[in-house]
């Protein structure tokens, strides 16, 4: 098995290289992209969630 693996359609690297700036197959750079899209999908889905609750859904026409 090699060194590297795919997150999506990116080859992230087993270990990080520490070179300045980090590369985009850098497991730092994948997993921060990554925390920041989870963060920003559970924003959304709370914030339809919060719309529905008050009856206020706007994504239905």
């Amino acid at each position: 098995m090699s060194g590297a693996r795919r997150v999506g359609k990116v080859k992230v690297k087993k270990k990080c290289c520490r070179s300045t700036p980090r590369c985009s197959s850098c497991p730092v750079v994948v997993l921060l992209k990554a925390r920041k899209k989870a963060l920003k999908k559970a924003a959304k889905k709370a914030a339809k969630q919060e719309r529905k609750k008050d009856g206020k859904d706007k994504t239905r026409s």
